[in-house]
């Protein structure tokens, strides 16, 4: 009986899998309806600011209705982190939104020291909708060579940011960035990251913690943006780069994640970080 319930329980799953993710030739995207009719310049309408108090420690994306892909470092335990999204983009007199977060998840051999396989998902109290300014970036599998050049951004100068809802945040101006990977990052585990960066431009050492490194890839019938990256601590001597954990050699547990705690409603009593300590491992 319970091999039975086992097998109908994976068969439901790979099938709510084929219904919400695409299929083009070797790559699978993760969530269907992703990366798509954004041709502005600046941060993508799935940037997601994670605060704390108002106070802004680290960024995101926004990948599902549910869930944040972020950095492993920039999880929190003990503390009570929301989620901005809509921040760039939106158009007044439409509003940014604060979600808060219900369960974090850090990839279950993190590092914390070396900061190898520095990846961590946020899960949502309720569901995102979307809207243009407000919606998630690809994620993608069978993906055989990374790209030889990004879109990225550094996060410089912070500047109080007065939203019509009253609320004060503290935001980081954007500097658009075009680079090239480069492996004369220090420190960084080449198992899990590379390293990129902008020849003559010492801002490309300036990635907030969990910001995404990502492309316009064109797939069959339209573009799409894709995440390639995440940037890590960034606390390293400036060589005109800095380190990002490769998404894509991780998409298998984001989708394992992505498939149980949403897909099938799993939700334990408590939020934790799994890590590499932790009984239940992720």
């Amino acid at each position: 009986m319970n091999s039975a319930l086992t097998a109908i329980t994976v068969l439901v799953s790979l099938l709510v899998i084929f219904l919400n993710g695409s299929v083009y030739g070797s790559v699978s995207f993760l969530y269907n309806d992703c990366g798509t009719n954004y041709q502005e310049s600046g941060p993508g309408p799935w940037t997601a600011l994670l605060h704390e108090n108002g106070a802004i420690f680290c960024a995101g994306t926004l990948i599902t209705k549910y869930f944040i892909l972020t950095a492993a470092n920039c999880i929190k335990t003990n503390a009570i982190v929301k989620v901005r999204l809509g921040e760039y983009g939106r158009k007044l007199p439409s509003l940014a939104e604060d979600h808060l977060v219900q369960l974090s998840l850090r990839y279950r051999y993190f590092n914390n020291q070396s900061s190898a396989n520095d990846i961590g998902l946020l899960k949502l109290t309720k569901e995102v909708q979307f809207k243009d300014y407000i919606k998630p970036i690809c994620i993608i599998s069978g993906s055989n060579s990374r790209p030889k050049e990004f879109i990225g951004y550094a996060w410089n100068q912070l500047m109080t940011d007065i939203q019509a809802n009253t609320s004060i945040y503290g935001t980081k101006e954007f500097v658009p960035i075009r680079i090239e990977p480069k492996r004369d990052c220090k420190d960084i585990d080449f198992y899990s990251q590379f390293c990129a960066g902008n020849v003559g431009d010492s801002l490309s050492c300036d990635g907030l913690s969990g910001s995404a490194l990502a492309q316009n890839h064109r797939f069959p019938y339209q573009n799409r943006y894709v995440q390639f990256g995440i940037a890590t601590l960034s606390d390293m001597d400036c060589q005109e780069a800095q380190g990002y954990t490769s998404v894509t050699d991780f998409y298998l547990w984001i989708q394992d994640v992505v498939t149980l705690f949403e897909h099938n409603k799993y939700m334990p009593k408590h939020s934790y970080s799994a890590s590499a300590t932790s009984q239940r491992v992720y």
